[in-house]
């Protein structure tokens, strides 16, 4: 991907999950290294007040965060941290329901501000997990929600309820909602769960929903965490670091497709 004479609108994927402890941020972080290296100018923002932890995935220490743009004390531009050429990241700390709600009132005015000052062409949302008004203003604003779910039953069960308020109707949908597994043996576990979970979704929701992509499981994660380094950086020919680059090329090819397209079925 490349910045042409023309800029087009930037590609925006929001990540959230049912609960806690998926590998969320992880995979975010990792999909934004892998971005920025393949050339793509990316902004990661961090927008999950319950546990922000982005900045320390990339062994960043920040002065300001973007809970003090949404309160005012500083503009949204002066919190963006380079992270390497091409990547850039909004930090957070941890906040109430009630930052939630402020964030949410302003994020659509922030983010706009921040498209016209650095022109990004990918921007990677880290969402907090369960539902919230946050979610629903994000998932307004993006071209694809990702739902990532660790390789567990009590992950797979909050994510249907995630799902059941994301596309009961309530709140108007993401253009486009896909899955993505962590934590898998390998691709062909993930289908599998991927297969059962839309039967769920296809019988109460009537939809079915593609599988974005599979993060495997990969001891080495300990490592690269410890050593405050992302595991795309120090194993760039790792079979997770490929399945990184897999989910990155789902996630543009189908941010690419119009909105109106029917969704591609996993058969069962």
């Amino acid at each position: 991907m490349s910045q042409g004479a023309h800029r087009v609108s930037p590609q925006i994927v929001a990540f959230c999950s049912g609960r806690a402890g998926v590998g969320k941020s992880t995979t975010l972080a990792n999909l934004a290294w892998t971005a920025a290296e393949d050339g793509i100018r990316c902004l990661l923002w961090d927008a999950d007040l319950q546990a922000p932890s982005l900045h320390l995935l990339f062994g960043l220490n920040p002065i300001a965060t973007a809970a003090d743009a949404y309160l005012g004390t500083v503009p949204i531009e002066s919190v963006v941290l380079p992270v390497r050429p091409g990547l850039y990241l909004v930090p957070e700390r941890a906040g109430t329901e009630t930052a939630q709600a402020q964030l949410s009132s302003v994020f659509p005015t922030l983010l706009s501000r921040l498209l016209g000052h650095l022109h990004p062409e990918l921007v990677l949302l880290d969402v907090s997990p369960g539902w919230s008004e946050l979610i629903a203003t994000i998932g307004g604003l993006s071209t694809t929600c990702a739902i990532v779910i660790a390789d567990d039953i009590g992950s797979i069960l909050d994510a249907y309820g995630l799902l059941k308020i994301l596309l009961g109707g309530t709140t108007p949908p993401p253009k486009h909602t896909g899955l993505v597994f962590t934590y898998t043996l390998d691709e062909l576990d993930a289908e599998t769960i991927a297969v059962k979970l839309n039967a769920v979704v296809q019988r109460f929701l009537g939809r079915r929903l593609p599988m974005l992509g599979s993060i495997p499981y990969d001891p080495q994660h300990r490592d690269a965490l410890l050593q405050q380094r992302l595991f795309a950086e120090l194993f760039p020919q790792a079979p997770t670091t490929l399945a990184y680059r897999r989910l990155l090329t789902a996630l543009v090819s189908r941010a690419e497709k119009p909105s109106h397209e029917p969704t591609p079925l996993l058969e069962p």
